[in-house]
Parts: C-alpha cells; sequence; structure tokens
C-alpha cells in the first residue's frame, strides 16, 4: 500500500513539476538574482525588466494603486518572482509571443446590497456611502435606504459613512452575494477643532443637489422659531424668495410654479399656510428634504426648474417616543413607535397656528386666521425582499379678512408604496399615489343673499413603477414607468343658480417612460445621461354648445402631446477633489399656473393644463460648475442659461376671479434667464458657516405685454447675498446667523394720474419698469439644550431656542398700496412686513 501511495505521489509532482516548467519556460525560466525595495509595482516591473531582458506588456491603469513589499530573490526563476509579486492581488500574467503580459483575473462578481438606518430609530438614511478603499469604488444609498454594489470576489474592508454619524468599517470574505444591513449611530459630541475627510472623491450629483435633514434644518434661524424646509431653501444659494415672508420659491430664473414639490411622491400643488409665512412641512415629520436644481434625473418630470423631494419619517420601529414644542406661531405634537419591534413602526404628527391665542396679527389676515396638518405614516417589512408604507397628509387654512370674508385652501394627500428586491441588484419602488388641493374664496357682495364662493383646485391619482439596476460600481441604471389622472377645476362659483362666470374643467392624462444611466467612462470621466418620453393627453370642457331647445350639450375638446425630454451631466475629475461638470437639460410642462404678477402673497391662482390654445412650457438649461473640496473648506462656482419657451402671462389688467374667458386672455412668449453662482462653505465641529453670492437676471419677451419689448420677470433679482454661521460652543449650547441683502424686485407703478368722475386714474408706461428699495435682513438665535431623567429607561429632552428676526428692525417692503381717492396727496403707499422681533420657542422629546 506504501508503495502504491509513493509511486502516486511521485506521478503528481513529475506532473505538476513539468506544468509548472512549462508555464516557466522561456523568459519566465530565466533565473534572477535581485534585491528590491518596496515600491510600486510598475517601477518594480521596469526594475525586473531591465535585469531579465523580458518585455512585460500591462495597462498602467491598472496597476498603478499596487504596491510590492521587499523582494530577495538568489537564481531564482522571473516566473516564481512574479508569482510572489500578484500573489494576493487579483493580477495574473502570461506568456503571449515574447511578452508577459499582466492582466485581471477572471474573477466572479458578487453583490452586497442592503438597507443603512439610524441605529436609535430605524429611520433610513439617504444619500448613505457605501464605500470600498482597496477597489476605490462606492455607491450612495437611494430615498429608500438601498444600496447595492457589485464587484469581484476578495477579501475587502467595508466602509460606510454619513455626515453626522459614526463611519461603520467591516471586513468581508466577498466569496457570494452577501446582504449587509447597516445601523450608524450619531457621531458623539466632540467640540475640540477636527479635520473633516472626504472619504470619496466629490459627486456630481451630490453636488448639485442638496439634502436636508433634521438635524441640519434645526440648526437655522427662522422666523417666530417655526422650523421650516422651504424657509431654509430659501436661504441656499440659487433660490429666491419674491418677497418677505412668502414661501414662492424662485429657482434659478424659473417661476415658483415651475417647481415639482413632492411629499412622499405626491405633488403639493400649494406648500403654503398663511400665504406663505409657514410651509405645510411639519418638522416633526420630515426625514429628509431633497432639492434637484441643476441636472434633473430623468424619473422627474412636469416642471421646468426644480425638485423639491420631501420623505415623510416612517417612525422609531425599535422604542416609543412623544416630541413636539411650541412658538409664538403654532403648536405641535407627534408619536411614533414600533408596532412591531424592528419590523413595523408608525408616525403621527399634528400641529396647530396659535395666531387665534395669541391674537398674532399678519397684514393680509386679522387675528382669528388659524391653519393646521396631520401627518401619519406606517411602514410593514413583510420579509428580507418586500417592504410596504402607507403615509396621508391633510392641511387646512382658515383665513379672515377683516370685513369677515374667508380664503380657505388645503392639501390632502395619499402615498402607498412598495419596495420589492428582485435580486440582489434590481431594486423597484412601485406607488399608488392621491392629492387633492381645492381652494374657496368668499366673493364680495352688497347683501347677503348676493354673497358666493369661488372654488378653484386638482385632483391626481398617480400609479408609477421605478426600477433600478446596480450593474456595477461605475454602472447605475434606473428606469421606469408613471401615469396621472388630473382633474382640474379652474373656477367655478357656488351657490349660484347660472354657471355662465365658470371656468371650463378639465381632464387629463399625464404618462411617461424613461431611462436614466450613470456610467464612470475612467478615473477622470463620469457622465449621467437619461432620456423622458412625456405623453400628455387633455380634455377640455366645451360651455358653448347647446342643442336645439337652449339645453347644454356635454362635449369635451381633447388635445394630445407627445415630447422627449433629453437630460446629459458630463463630469470631469481634475483631480481627488476638483471636478468640474456640464449639464444639460431639456423639460416639458403640462400644467400652467394662472398668477397676478403684481402679487407677491396668493393662494388664489388656478391651475389650468396645455390644450389647443395653451401649449407646454418647456425649456433648454445649459450649466457649468467647478467644485473644489478641502478638508474643512469647499468652493463651487456655478454658471447657467435657460431658454424657457411658451411662457404664459395675463394681458393687461385681466381678472382671474369669474372669468370664463381667462383662456383668451393669456398671452404667451419666452424667457431668458441665466446667471452666475459663488459659494465658499466652512464645516468643523464648533464653526459651520456658508458665504454666497449670485448675480442673475430674468427676462420675458411676450407679445401683447408690454407692447412686446422685453421687460424683467417679476422674479428677476440680479444681486443677492447670504451668508449664514453655525456655532456651538459645548454639546449644550449653540448659536446660529443668517445675513441676506437682494436687489428689490421689479413692480409696475404709474408714472401718473387723472381724474375721472371724483377717482385717481393711474396712468402706466410698460410692465415692471420701477424696483422696490434693496432688501436685508440679518437674524439670530440661540439653543440650549437639556436633560432630566423621568425614569430609568425614560428622559426628558428639551430645547429651549431664543431668537430675533430682523434684528436692526429693516424697514423691509411687502407691496405698494395704490389708492383712488383723489382727495389723497400721496397715491402709492409702500406697505412693509416686519420689523423687529423677538421670539421664544420650547422643543421636547421623550
Amino acid at each position: 500500500m506504501f508503495v502504491k501511495v509513493f509511486a502516486f505521489l511521485l506521478f503528481v509532482s513529475l506532473v505538476c513539476t513539468n506544468k509548472l516548467y512549462a508555464q516557466q519556460s522561456g523568459p519566465l525560466a530565466k533565473p534572477l538574482t535581485i534585491h528590491l525595495q518596496p515600491d510600486s509595482l510598475i517601477r518594480i516591473l521596469g526594475k525586473l525588466q531591465n535585469k531579465s531582458g523580458a518585455s512585460f506588456s500591462f495597462n498602467p491603469d491598472l496597476l498603478r494603486k499596487y504596491m510590492v513589499g521587499e523582494i530577495n530573490a538568489v537564481k531564482t526563476p522571473l516566473g516564481s518572482i512574479l508569482q510572489t509579486i500578484v500573489a494576493g492581488t487579483p493580477l495574473t500574467f502570461a506568456l503571449v509571443g515574447n511578452d508577459i503580459v499582466i492582466t485581471l483575473l477572471k474573477q466572479e462578481k458578487r453583490t452586497i446590497h442592503g438597507h443603512v438606518v439610524d441605529c436609535a430609530n430605524g429611520e433610513v438614511l439617504i444619500g448613505a456611502t457605501v464605500y470600498i478603499p482597496e477597489l476605490k469604488a462606492g455607491v450612495l444609498t437611494n430615498q429608500y435606504g438601498f444600496y447595492a454594489l457589485n464587484v469581484p470576489e476578495g477579501r475587502y474592508d467595508i466602509s460606510i459613512s454619513n455626515l453626522g454619524y459614526q463611519t461603520k468599517r467591516t471586513r468581508l470574505n466577498l466569496t457570494e452575494d452577501y446582504e449587509l444591513e447597516a445601523e450608524l449611530s450619531v457621531e458623539a459630541s466632540n467640540l475640540s477643532e477636527v479635520t473633516i475627510k472626504q472619504a470619496v472623491t466629490p459627486d456630481p450629483l451630490l453636488l448639485n443637489e442638496q439634502i436636508f435633514t433634521p438635524r441640519k434644518l434645526s440648526r437655522i434661524a427662522y422666523y417666530a422659531g417655526e422650523q421650516d424646509a422651504v424657509k431654509a431653501l430659501q436661504m441656499q444659494n440659487g433660490i429666491k424668495a419674491i418677497s418677505e415672508g412668502s414661501s414662492g420659491l424662485f429657482i434659478r430664473g424659473g417661476n415658483s410654479d415651475q417647481n415639482l414639490i413632492l411629499l412622499d411622491e405626491a405633488v403639493i400643488y400649494n406648500p403654503s399656510h398663511l400665504y406663505g409665512l409657514v410651509s405645510v412641512f411639519n418638522p416633526d415629520a420630515i426625514n429628509s428634504v431633497q432639492v434637484y436644481k441643476d441636472f434633473v434625473p430623468a424619473n422627474f418630470g412636469g416642471r421646468l426648474s426644480s425638485v423639491i423631494e420631501n420623505r415623510m419619517a416612517e417612525g422609531n420601529n425599535k422604542e416609543f417616543h412623544v416630541n413636539g414644542g411650541v412658538n409664538l406661531m403654532s403648536a405641535r405634537i407627534a408619536a411614533e413607535g414600533p408596532v412591531l419591534k424592528d419590523k413595523s413602526s408608525f408616525i403621527v404628527a399634528f400641529r396647530r397656528s396659535l395666531l387665534d391665542i395669541f391674537h398674532s396679527k399678519f397684514k393680509l389676515f386679522n387675528p382669528s386666521s388659524v391653519y393646521y396638518d396631520i401627518n401619519a405614516k406606517v411602514n410593514y417589512k413583510l420579509d428580507t425582499k418586500n417592504n410596504l408604507y402607507y403615509s396621508v397628509y391633510g392641511g387646512q387654512d382658515h383665513l379672515l379678512s377683516e370685513n369677515s370674508f374667508a380664503n380657505n385652501w388645503g392639501n390632502i394627500t395619499s402615498t402607498l408604496r412598495w419596495n420589492h428586491l428582485f435580486n440582489s441588484r434590481l431594486f423597484m419602488n412601485a406607488s399608488a399615489i392621491y392629492s387633492n388641493y381645492s381652494n374657496l374664496l368668499d366673493l364680495n357682495a352688497d347683501t347677503l343673499s348676493k354673497k358666493s364662493q369661488w372654488r378653484t383646485g386638482v385632483k391626481d391619482l398617480t400609479l408609477k413603477a421605478d426600477y433600478t439596476y446596480y450593474s456595477t460600481p461605475e454602472n447605475l441604471i434606473k428606469f421606469g414607468a408613471m401615469s396621472t389622472y388630473h382633474r382640474f377645476i379652474p373656477g367655478e362659483t357656488n351657490n349660484s343658480i347660472s354657471d355662465e362666470l365658470n371656468i371650463a374643467k378639465d381632464r387629463s392624462l399625464e404618462s411617461a417612460l424613461y431611462y436614466n444611466q450613470q456610467i464612470s467612462l475612467s478615473k477622470h470621466w463620469e457622465i449621467n445621461y437619461g432620456l423622458r418620453l412625456g405623453l400628455f393627453l387633455n380634455a377640455e370642457e366645451k360651455l358653448d354648445v347647446f342643442d336645439q331647445n337652449g339645453n347644454r350639450v356635454k362635449k369635451e375638446d381633447g388635445h394630445t402631446f407627445l415630447n422627449p425630454e433629453p437630460r446629459m451631466n458630463i463630469s470631469y475629475l481634475l483631480a481627488p477633489k476638483q471636478r468640474f461638470s456640464l449639464t444639460y437639460n431639456r423639460s416639458y410642462q403640462y400644467l400652467q399656473l394662472i398668477q397676478n404678477s403684481t402679487l407677491a402673497f396668493s393662494s388664489l391662482e388656478p391651475w389650468i393644463p396645455a390644450s389647443d390654445k395653451i401649449k407646454p412650457q418647456h425649456i433648454d438649461y445649459f450649466s457649468g460648475g467647478y467644485w473644489y473640496v478641502q478638508d474643512q473648506f469647499s468652493f463651487s462656482a456655478n454658471a447657467y442659461l435657460k431658454k424657457l419657451y411658451h411662457q404664459l402671462d395675463l394681458a393687461g389688467h385681466a381678472q382671474i376671479i369669474q372669468n370664463p374667458d381667462i383662456r383668451n386672455q393669456l398671452e404667451a412668449g419666452n424667457s431668458t434667464a441665466s446667471g452666475i453662482e459663488f459659494e465658499v462653505k466652512k464645516t468643523g465641529a464648533r464653526l459651520n458657516g456658508t458665504f454666497a453670492y449670485t448675480y442673475a437676471r430674468v427676462f420675458r419677451t411676450i407679445q401683447g405685454v408690454n407692447d412686446g419689448r422685453k421687460f424683467a420677470a417679476n422674479y428677476d433679482i440680479p444681486h443677492e447675498l447670504k451668508i449664514s454661521a453655525n456655532y456651538s460652543f459645548t454639546d449644550k449650547l449653540s448659536v446660529q446667523s443668517f445675513f441676506t441683502w437682494s436687489t428689490g424686485r421689479p413692480l409696475t407703478l404709474p408714472v401718473g394720474y387723472y381724474q375721472y368722475d371724483g377717482i385717481n386714474v393711474p396712468i402706466f408706461e410698460g410692465r415692471n419698469l420701477s424696483r422696490f428699495p434693496n432688501f436685508s435682513r440679518l437674524d439670530i438665535s440661540g439653543q440650549y439644550q437639556l436633560t432630566s431623567r423621568l425614569s430609568k429607561k425614560r428622559a426628558l429632552n428639551s430645547t429651549i431656542s431664543v431668537g430675533v428676526y430682523n434684528l436692526y428692525n429693516r424697514k423691509n417692503p411687502l407691496y405698494y398700496h395704490l389708492s383712488t381717492d383723489s382727495n389723497q396727496p400721496q397715491t402709492s403707499t409702500l406697505e412693509y412686513a416686519f420689523g423687529f422681533y423677538p421670539w421664544l420657542a420650547y422643543s421636547f422629546k421623550i
């Protein structure tokens, strides 16, 4: 038996020796005696080539990242030396002709996938980074906290990080697909100044979009201490507010109705309470706010300027908590907790204004005005591949004027989502969404019997499916489809026998298919491109069709639009922390908000869809940007040009309410918007700040307005400076400040008056030839946090905030009041909104 075993082992040895000799024949078999110090693989190969005379062939970019330790060889075949060098790397070598070719091993690809969440409450973290340093490859979690990374088999260090959280590092031996669910802890307070380093090179999507979390939103100086996502956005570079206290967002030369504002994927048509003094987004119910103001991925459509995506919090799936707060504007309360621990959770949040209690008064409404909103959400993890989410929102404003006439409006939304993981690389989100915006206005009348109401609104029902395919770390593909059924009420009179003053209603179907792909072409070039194909079918009610007996006949006039929308972003990485980017977007908007250009505060405008009389708006957008990120500082410069087509404006001083002919009184034209933005940011443990300056112009040319001559748009604000800072004295005490200065916006003022029947009648020369005075304001606030132990398991965490809005009592203009009384010597009076306003706020969490 022993002899047979020995003979077998001898035979195997001879076979292996002959095989090895065959592999190391020619140059590979040449013996070398050489001593080499540790160096890069490319330099080591160069020294071996000089010593042996062999010829090496390889891709320098493939080998550049590898280092080789010390080599001591005595009469060792070159092939054996190379085997030692490539051991532990995904490299191999072979003799091809007279050249030794070094290439990558053909390794199996494996996928790491999972979710990144906050370990304290189970909330998903959007935009967290999952990174493999050995491969210099990484991916960001999507809006559902999911990620997937497809890489070759091997041993890797996995780094998972998110701003404000402790980085988690894991070592994996990846031999098969692996599900890695990561929970990150909030970063411990450490107020010694630290150097903040980026784990990866700046990503163009993160540079062109902004993500706000509740923690970030809480560290801003607000009016009356009311945390507000929209007000926080207005403090960012390139986003303008048309007037103090308004919630309108004018982003890079676009109008306020050209922003797609979403709450859990449902469209919010009017994001304001109190005509814009407060937004509809309750800070206790928000998980994150993402803003796309430059490159807009193809999965978004229907608006021209930006996308503002608000994600509701999902609720703590580990512990039950109650939190809330009170300030001079409102009181709020929220409860969250697990339904089934680590499997299902809920959150309910309620907020109500306190104006009627404190008798606070603003110029546009009396102290009896009130608003409220409620958010609720529940989720359930069916298994490792399926998650269900259901959320609802309801909000209402009841505003009274001095003469007891009311304006009521509100939004109702509902979203049912299903997340499904087909495999480790293909992710799907399917949604059914409902949105309802309605507005009811009391119309003035001499007698109560003639009093009526004017109603406008939009109802939407949407079905959509979005897919994400994680092909490789360098290749991310998104595709999907959506369809929305719209019902429009542009305006109708209630409590009236006759409907002759109503505006014709519309029914529309808006559908789209899209494809978007992000590819890294090399270590310097990256391209993100997409195509959206939009289809819009509209049926407009005909009000002028009657039968022989004079009875109205139901009839609709249909129209169809089909338009492709290409988008592209090309990015060049000049150095590890410097990036250039070029962007082009073509977008179509089929919904038009009809608005009075003289008002900064309003909720009365109707939405009207594209039809045979109203062409869809569309835009060609070009931009270029440069970013430099270095430790605690970053610098960016961006320039853009927007060409906007089929922009609508009301002819002359056309009436909106009770005007059935309003579609024929809309004038179409084009707009041009251009600007340049500069921004410097400082980040650190104690001090964080931003210095931002924008120069931008917006001009319109509309036939029938201003005699067809170019004029400045209502939101043309050339110069704007914004400075914000946050300083932490301790982990409990911090202060915030915000300063802004800008050019006054345009408006149309009369150049003179003439009297007719005892009334001053204004004389106008052109549209927007005057301007408001320059605007400036300084706000400061401070926060102090304290903890009181209620029991062994429960603590009361409180935050006391104090601040001053408009510290130096600047009289910023709100609007001009034109008097028709011929006995008044001054017929144009400038009205102001806010002055010096100190405030106190309290919030808590148990």
